[in-house]
Parts: C-alpha cells; structure tokens; sequence
C-alpha cells in the first residue's frame, strides 16, 4: 500500500477500517444514484473480477481528462482575450475606467448566474448541461467582433459569464464522482493548469492575429471570431462525448462502471443525487465552521487573479515594449502558472497539508507584487519578473476546490459549496481590476499595495483555518470514543452531509 493510501484521514475522509456511523443517526430520504445501481448490479451477479482496475483507470482518464482540459482551457481563453485584443486595439474607443468596467461586468454575470447554474446542474444531466454551455459562450465570443464600442461590449460580457459560470463547479463534481481524493488533487491539477497553457497559446494567436491585415475587418475581430467558432465545436463534442456519471458512461461495461463506483466509496461524498436538499445549503451558510473562512481565503487570492487576467499586458505595456512584444513577453507568465499548479497540486495529493501550501503558493506573488511597487522604471527586467511572480497565487484555486471536495459530503452541499466558491472567486475579480484606475496610471501604485495586503491575509486566514479543520476532527475523535459504534451498511452513499456522517475526518 501507498504511502497516500495509508494516511489515516486527510486524503480520505475517514480510515478505511473505521466503523461506519451510528445506525439511525441519519436518515437518507433520498439516497445516492450510485447506491441503486450497485444494489441493481449485486442483484444481477455482474462480475468484476476478470476486470484490470489499473487499466479501467487508464481508461477513464484518457475518455474525461482531454475533455475536461480543453474545456477549461477555452474557458480561460475565451474570457481573457479581451487581454489580448486590449494591445490590438479594441481599447481605441474605451477609456481604462470603461477597459475595467468590462473585466468587472462579466463577472457580475458570472456571479448572478452561479446559484441558478448550479441548481441546474444538479438537476439535469451535468454533461449535456455543460456541453450546452460551452456552445453558448462560444457563439458569444464570436458575436464580440461584432461590438466596437462600450455598451455592447459590456452587454455581451455579461452573456459571457453567465454561459461560464458553469464551468468550474461542473468540473469539480465531475472530478469528484470518478476519482478518489488524493486523485482529485492531480486531475484537479491538470485541467486547472489549463490556464497557463491557455496563457501561452493566447499570447502565440494574438501575436499572429497581428500580423494578419485586413482593409474591412480588425484583426482583433477575427480573433473573436476564430475562438468563437472553436469553442462551438468543442461545445457540440462534449455534448456527444462526456458521460453524465458512472453509472451511464457508454464506454464502459457494466462491470466496469461497478468498479468505477467502488473506487470512490472511500470518498464518503457520493456519486450523484437530483434531489436537491434545502438543509444541506443551511447546514453550509450556517454550520460548517470552514465555509467563510474558505470564502474569504478565496475572494482575497482571487484579488490578484483579476489584476493579472485584465491588467498583465497593460502593466508590461507601460515599460517600453511594443505591442507585439508585450504580447510575447506574457508567455512566461503561463509557464509560471503551470509550474505553480503542478508543485502544488501534485504535492498536495502526496504529501496533503493544503493549508500550508496555500500559504507557501502566496508568497512569491507578494513578491511580485513588491518588485513591481519597489523597483524603479529603469529595473524593467526585474518589474518584469514581478509580473510573473503575480501568477503563483492563482494557482491555489485548484487546491481551494479540491480542499472544498474533499472536505465536502452530500451531493446538494457539494454544488453549493462550489458555487459560494465561485461567487467569492466572483467578487475577488471583480475587485481587481477595480484597484487599477486611469488617475494612478501609469504606475497603479495604490493597486500593488493592496495585492501586497490582500495576499499577506491570505496566509493568515489558510493558517487559522487548518487550525479549525485539526481542532474539529480532534473533538470528533473524543466523541466517538465516548459512545458505542454501530455498522449501517453502504452508509458512504446515503447522501449524508460531512457534518452528519460522524465518521467524516477533514483535510487540511
């Protein structure tokens, strides 16, 4: 046995040989998905022992991960392009006020539609709901070469958000159903780390966009145009090709879907359930002592994610560059992305701890953003590592949605737990382009104290927060000890919340 799969509780939830919760502690009016196919597949005598779970695993990464990554990377993509058109010459007619008024609205759409969106999912398939989505916002992205000017520009990326909102919240449940937790922590890891390739291949097509010249269309146009167009078909495929759970995934047997399910019982969080259960979103708001601080932890990491998604070009724009080198000087800020999400990510999977690299993943963007407050405007090589620097702490959110999964149980509470993850990623962007306004240009001084103080409390709330998760699993140990333990068999799919299931140890 691995060293991941003999940790006792924070990579599992609970010890694999610890008893299962009190017999009618709880009970389940509407139980898992998954527990009535199993129950359903007991029946029927399917067999699973001539099946090779290493390559069933296999087998299911390569169906879902180069769905989920091209799914996110587009995501990324298609909302920061108004980065890249920003040097192209959209700009032209919008003032910096108007140019961070766009970076806000979309995630004011983005932020309205998360609740409803995340009803939604629960309600119907999730991949079809995703897949629609996808071939939404993409045929928003092309309608954009078609506004030149502020107020349609602010109406279509409010249409924007909206269509996006779905997409990290479907991804984390996804990942949730198919992977054990150490496992989400990489998968998170790798469709997350999307966003520094998305970074590197935007910078490549907006430089090549450039060069493209037309007497009747911008080349910033046919940018939209082309993205938008790409992200439809992608849209179309994961309608057809992504499998809405286990339990109805075409490409694998019956068997295998068996084992898929019992791969993730360890996870103590469930599969699937439709029916949506008002408790458990007043359990979230109002008893689980780590939802606000995770909140906050968010909306202050995401501060700086929203000054580098909309203000990065603009920042290396005002040392002297052109706009063609400007755009192929961000390149590294994607190779730094990737690299901060693969320490961290696959760190965390072996080693847990997410608390303590939330805080160390900080750290250098504070950095960063001190080089670029410190250094004067001569040192353009070390403002310029700066920038770079900036985007370590955007890294963390793959941690943040994979701590809130595993921390998480009751498949009502998930969603809503990943959509007030959202809400709050919302807000920190739409405060960071904020902090950038046209009478502090071209140095934005007050904005790089700020992410200095937003991201020094990041570190502050992560350590407070891992002291609260150690607390509540020490006081769940002395209380079980206290009382007698009974067995309720498959207890791990009666959709039970993590408050509930008094078995349910946290990460942190």
């Amino acid at each position: 046995m691995s060293s991941i799969d003999e940790k006792k509780s924070d990579e599992t939830g609970a010890c694999a040989s610890d008893p299962a919760p009190l017999s009618g502690s709880v009970v389940a009016i509407k139980p898992d998905m998954a527990l009535q196919f199993l129950t359903d597949a007991k029946h029927d005598g399917v067999d699973t022992t001539s099946i090779d779970e290493s390559k069933l695993r296999w087998k299911i990464d390569l169906r879902l991960m180069p769905i989920l990554c091209t799914i996110y990377f587009l995501q990324y993509l298609d909302k920061t392009l108004l980065n890249y058109a920003a040097v192209m010459g959209i700009r032209k007619n919008l003032t910096t006020s108007e140019y961070s008024n766009l970076g806000t609205i979309f995630y004011v759409g983005y932020i309205v539609s998360e609740p409803i969106t995340s009803y939604l999912m629960q309600r119907f398939p999730i991949g079809k709901y995703l897949g629609i989505n996808v071939t939404l916002w993409g045929i928003v992205v092309a309608c954009h070469a078609a506004c030149n000017t502020y107020a349609p520009l602010m109406v279509i990326r409010v249409l924007l958000g909206i269509f996006e909102a779905c997409v990290a919240p479907s991804l984390v449940l996804i990942t949730g159903m198919w992977w054990s937790k150490p496992e989400q922590s990489r998968r998170t890891g790798l469709w997350y780390m999307q966003i520094g390739v998305a970074q590197i291949v935007g910078a490549a097509i907006s430089y090549g966009f450039q060069h493209v010249n037309s007497t009747k269309i911008a080349n910033w146009q046919i940018l939209f145009l082309f993205m938008g167009c790409l992200t439809v078909v992608v849209g179309i495929a994961t309608i057809v090709l992504l499998p809405d759970n286990p339990m109805s995934a075409g490409f694998l047997s019956r068997g295998e879907k068996v084992l898929a399910i019992e791969h993730v019982r360890k996870n103590q969080t469930g599969v699937e359930n439709k029916t949506f259960k008002w408790s458990h979103v007043r359990e979230l708001l109002f008893k689980d002592i780590q939802t606000w601080p995770l909140f906050f932890i968010t909306v202050l990491a995401m501060i700086d994610n929203g000054a580098v998604s909309n203000f990065s070009s603009i920042i290396i724009s005002t040392f002297g560059y052109s706009n063609e080198r400007t755009t192929i000087i961000q390149m590294p800020s994607g190779a730094v992305s990737i690299i901060a999400t693969v320490f961290a990510t696959y760190l965390v999977a072996a080693v847990g701890e997410r608390a303590l690299f939330v805080a160390i993943i900080t750290v250098p963007s504070v950095l960063g953003a001190g080089l670029l407050l410190g250094l004067p405007v001569s040192m353009k090589v070390g403002k310029l590592f700066g920038v770079y620097l900036l985007n370590f702490c955007p890294a963390m959110l793959p941690i943040i949605y994979s701590w809130g999964a595993a921390n998480t149980a009751g498949y009502t509470k998930r969603a809503m737990r990943n959509a007030l993850t959202l809400v709050a990623f919302c807000i920190g962007n739409i405060i960071g382009p904020q902090m950038f306004q046209t009478k502090d240009a071209p140095n934005y001084n007050p904005a790089k104290i700020a992410l200095i103080a937003t991201m020094s409390l990041v570190v502050v709330f992560a350590i407070g927060l891992r002291q609260l998760m150690i607390w509540e699993n020490s006081r769940r140990d002395k209380a079980l000890d206290k009382i007698a333990r009974e067995r309720v068999e498959d207890f791990e799919f009666l959709d039970m919340t993590d408050i509930e299931n008094k078995e349910f140890r946290y990460s942190h």
